[in-house]
C-alpha cells in the first residue's frame, strides 16, 4: 500500500449496528470480569489502558488458544529487541498472556467496536505495525488503525465454515475488512482458497504454515492425578453427556477426566454427572479424587497442558459437534494418543499433518470412540505407537516463527504512513 492510501470506512450501516451491539460489549465484560475474577476488565475494555513505550508492534489474538499459538512469535520479537503490545478479545486471553509473558509485553484487551473508542485505543498506543491473528476481524477497529498509517498483517489467517456461509452483508463486510491488510500470512492452500473466495486479493497472500503446528519444547509438567486416566478435553455442552452414556460396561474402571472448553460449565457438567449417578470430583472445589471416584472435572484454567501430558488418551472435544474441532497439536507435541470426532472443519489440516489412522485417530461418532478405546487399551503398544507418530510428524516441520518473522521483517523496518 502507498503513502496515499486512504481506506474506507466499514460504512453508515455497520456504525448504526454499533449502537445496540455497545450493551453486548458491557455484558461481556461484567460476565468475563466476574468469571475470571478480574476487577478492572470492564474498564479496561471500556475505558482503555496505556502503554508508554514508542513504536510498538501490536499483537492481537481471540483467547488462550491463538494467544498461546502466537506467543513464540511475540517472544522472537521481543529477542530482536521490539517493543511489543499484546492485546486478547477475552479474560481467559489476557489472564494467559499475564502468566506467560508477564511484564516483557504491555497487554490489555481491546476496546468496543466503535469508531470513537476504537479511536482513543490508538490515540493512546504508539504503534508502528498491527500482527492481527487468525479471524479476529474487527472492521472498526481495523478501519481506525489504517486510518492513522499502520500497517497490518493478518497472521496464521483463517475463515471460519460460518464465515464463509454467512449473508450478503456480511461476506461483503468481512471482503472490506480484509482489504485493510497489507499482507495475509495463511496457513494452507485450503485457507488461501477460503480467503480468495471471500475478495481477498491473490497479491497479498502468502502460505507460511501454521503458528499452531510448533512442537512442544522437552519439558516435565507436573501431574495433577497420581491414577490412570483418559481426558476429554476442550469439550462442549452435550459432548460430556454423549462420552459418559456411551462408555460400555467393560471400561468403568477407568477414570475419566473432563476439562470443558469454558470451565464456567462447571456447575451445569457436575449436575449431568450426578444424574448419570456417577461420583465426581471437582477440581476448582479442592474436592479429594479418591478410590472412588468416577469422573473427576477439571474445570479450572491453565491446567489442560498437565493433564493432557499426563493422559493415557486424549479424546478432543469440539469434534463431535458441530464446532469443527480443536487444535490437535499441543497434545499431539506432548506425544500423546489422541482421538478425535467427525466435525473437522477447524482441523483437516491437523489431522493431515498428523497422519490419520497413524498419528491421530479419526473416528465417526463417540459410539467408535470408545471401541477406539477399548482397542488402545488392549494393546498398550498401539498406544506409545501414536504419540510417537505424531510428535515425530510435527519434529519434521520447518521452523514456523522464524518462516513468519522473515515475512514480517522487511514491515518492521518501515515507518508508518502519515495519518
Amino acid at each position: 500500500m502507498s503513502a496515499q492510501y486512504r481506506p474506507e470506512s466499514p460504512g453508515t450501516g455497520y456504525r448504526l449496528l454499533q449502537l445496540p451491539l455497545y450493551l453486548f460489549w458491557i455484558v461481556h465484560g461484567v460476565k468475563h470480569g466476574l468469571t475470571y475474577r478480574l476487577s478492572n476488565y470492564l474498564s479496561m475494555r471500556l475505558f482503555g489502558f496505556h502503554s508508554a513505550a514508542a513504536n510498538q508492534v501490536w499483537v492481537h489474538a481471540s483467547s488462550v488458544g491463538e494467544v498461546r499459538a502466537v506467543t513464540p512469535l511475540v517472544r522472537a520479537l521481543l529477542e530482536r529487541g521490539e517493543k511489543v503490545l499484546f492485546t486478547s478479545f477475552t479474560a481467559s486471553g489476557y489472564q494467559a498472556i499475564r502468566r506467560d509473558l508477564g511484564d516483557s509485553v504491555s497487554s490489555g484487551v481491546i476496546p468496543p467496536e466503535n469508531g470513537w473508542q476504537c479511536a482513543r485505543f490508538f490515540f493512546r498506543h504508539s504503534i508502528k505495525l498491527g500482527l492481527v491473528m487468525e479471524t479476529e476481524l474487527w472492521p472498526e477497529l481495523l478501519f481506525q488503525a489504517r486510518k492513522r498509517g499502520i500497517k497490518l498483517l493478518l497472521v496464521n489467517a483463517r475463515l471460519s465454515r460460518k464465515s464463509l456461509d454467512a449473508g450478503n452483508y456480511i461476506r461483503r463486510l468481512l471482503a472490506s475488512t480484509l482489504g485493510y491488510f497489507d499482507l495475509i500470512l495463511t496457513r494452507s492452500e485450503r485457507d488461501r482458497d477460503a480467503l480468495l473466495s471471500l475478495g481477498a486479493s491473490a497479491q497479498r497472500i502468502r502460505i507460511i504454515g501454521n503458528l499452531k503446528s510448533l512442537i512442544e519444547a522437552a519439558q516435565q509438567y507436573e501431574r495433577l492425578i497420581e491414577r490412570d486416566y483418559l481426558l476429554l478435553a476442550s469439550s462442549h455442552a452435550g459432548e460430556e453427556q454423549q462420552f459418559l452414556e456411551t462408555r460400555p460396561a467393560e471400561l468403568e474402571g477407568i477414570l475419566l477426566v473432563i476439562a470443558p472448553r469454558h470451565p464456567d460449565r462447571g456447575a451445569s457438567i457436575r449436575t449431568q454427572i450426578e444424574r448419570l449417578g456417577l461420583r465426581c470430583s471437582v477440581r476448582s472445589k479442592a474436592q479429594p479424587l479418591d478410590p472412588g471416584t468416577e469422573v473427576y472435572l477439571a474445570d479450572t484454567l491453565g491446567e489442560l497442558k498437565p493433564l493432557l501430558a499426563h493422559a493415557s488418551i486424549v479424546v478432543m472435544g469440539g469434534s463431535f459437534d458441530s464446532t469443527g474441532g480443536h487444535n490437535l497439536i499441543e497434545a499431539a507435541s506432548l506425544g500423546r494418543a489422541i482421538i478425535t470426532g467427525p466435525s473437522d472443519a477447524n482441523i483437516a489440516e491437523d489431522i493431515e499433518l498428523l497422519g490419520p489412522g497413524s498419528g491421530v485417530l479419526q473416528v465417526a461418532d463417540m459410539v467408535d470412540c470408545w471401541r477406539a478405546i477399548a482397542e488402545l487399551r488392549a494393546h498398550p503398544a498401539r498406544v506409545e505407537a501414536l504419540g510417537r507418530e505424531a510428535r515425530s510428524r510435527l519434529a519434521q516441520q520447518p521452523d514456523i516463527v522464524q518462516q513468519y518473522l522473515a515475512a514480517i521483517e522487511p514491515y518492521l523496518r518501515q515507518q508508518p504512513n502519515s495519518p
